[in-house]
């Protein structure tokens, strides 16, 4: 079993790259999965797959931004809050907006075939697309911006956000003693303590702030999201905290695999316990928030504290993913929509085309990174470190620092 020390942490290296890669297959999976609305869907929908589904849901998203806390908490040292901006506007900001102008459209483009009954050109599309002003399809339009959207890569602007937060608050975090922070604190605390505050989010700001995404006005996401930001850094903080999770590994999983079955069996209709949330007693509210919150945390725990007990090592594979999974997050979806929208034509059924999504995606995502990563205008684009020297740019990406994105 690895044990946490000053240098690089390489557990952490493979939960992020782990968790963008899972994106792939749950974002291939919303294609397919009945009644979960999505950009588009396929004509093969499966019931069962929301089961699976719910098996992730609940902390694939506050997985990375955990992730984003703790890698931020292990280099923060090294860094000035004037540098962490500046690293963020190019390599986060940067290839946001220019995703939002390249890389997204035509996920919206096939939206509005499929749902809207488009049947214009792309070029048609996108002219309206970056018209700010254009009357088309109000339904879709995010003012005051028409019809550009940012979709999967909502995560981009959440992180630059909390990075400006960290940047006020770091005063303040400079001043607590992490150590002492650490001898008062038991694994149980970060166990219940995010718990109680998910509970207490789901219950009074979920059913007034949907998930929207939009950034402006997503109080329940933000609040959820900006939480588990926290929860990362925090436990990097507390390295002598995170040593007894990772002690305990086979417990939180234990625990998880409990807490998914009392989820399945909440939400699953054949087994008659599919009790409606808004007429059910305060009580029960409670409990079911509980248990939705409590499998989210245990799922986490145990995910972080396996990959602390068995990954905490270098690898040439992870060495690769370090650079390339930030380029896969950004074409990941809509390599994902283009590849399904166009093997859907085909009629290769409900076995066939996921699995011929999925291949191809993988495909087209690796080829593209090696197209990336070879010029610095396309590495600038998708927020990479410019080459400068490209020896010791290496050298020092591999060996100094967890990555910020």
């Amino acid at each position: 079993m690895q044990q946490i020390t000053d240098t690089r942490r390489y557990d952490i290296d493979w939960l992020r790259t782990l968790a963008f890669i899972l994106l792939i297959f749950y974002h291939v999976a919303m294609f397919y999965v009945q009644d979960w609305g999505w950009h588009v869907k396929s004509a093969y929908q499966s019931e069962f797959l929301q089961n699976i589904m719910l098996l992730v849901n609940q902390w694939r998203m506050p997985l990375i931004f955990l992730v984003s806390g703790a890698a931020l908490a292990l280099v923060e040292h090294k860094i000035s809050a004037w540098r962490l901006f500046k690293l963020r506007t190019v390599r986060v900001f940067i290839p946001l907006v220019i995703g939002m102008y390249l890389i997204v459209p035509p996920q919206l483009y096939y939206q509005l075939i499929q749902n809207n009954g488009f049947a214009g050109n792309y070029l048609e599309f996108f002219n309206f697309y970056i018209d700010i002003n254009t009357n088309k399809y109000p339904e879709q339009q995010h003012a005051p911006i028409g019809l550009i959207t940012w979709n999967h890569l909502w995560y981009l602007p959440y992180l630059f956000s909390y990075t400006l937060i960290y940047i006020l608050l770091k005063p303040v975090l400079n001043k607590i003693n992490w150590l002492k922070f650490a001898t008062i604190t038991s694994p149980w605390v970060i166990f219940i303590l995010p718990v109680s505050l998910y509970m207490i989010y789901g219950m009074f700001l979920e059913p007034h702030f949907p998930t929207t995404h939009a950034l402006i006005g997503d109080w329940y996401n933000h609040a959820n999201s900006f939480t588990s930001f926290m929860f990362g850094f925090i436990m990097a903080k507390s390295p002598s905290i995170w040593q007894i999770i990772i002690q305990k590994h086979k417990f939180w999983l234990g625990l998880a695999i409990l807490s998914y079955c009392l989820v399945l069996v909440r939400f699953n209709r054949g087994l008659g316990f599919d009790v409606s949330y808004a007429d059910a007693s305060t009580f029960s509210q409670i409990f079911i928030q509980f248990i939705w919150r409590a499998n989210s945390v245990l799922w986490l725990l145990a995910i972080i504290s396996f990959s602390g007990a068995y990954l905490n090592k270098k690898n040439r594979l992870l060495t690769y993913m370090n650079e390339a999974v930030l380029p896969w997050y950004i074409l990941h979806q809509t390599v994902i929509i283009v590849m399904a929208m166009n093997f859907a034509k085909l009629s290769l059924g409900g076995v066939i085309e996921p699995i011929m999504v999925v291949i191809t995606t993988f495909i087209v995502c690796f080829l593209s990174y090696e197209v990336i990563k070879r010029n610095n205008i396309t590495r600038l684009i998708f927020g990479m470190k410019l080459q400068r020297n490209k020896s010791n740019t290496l050298a020092k990406g591999q060996d100094t620092s967890i990555s910020l994105t």
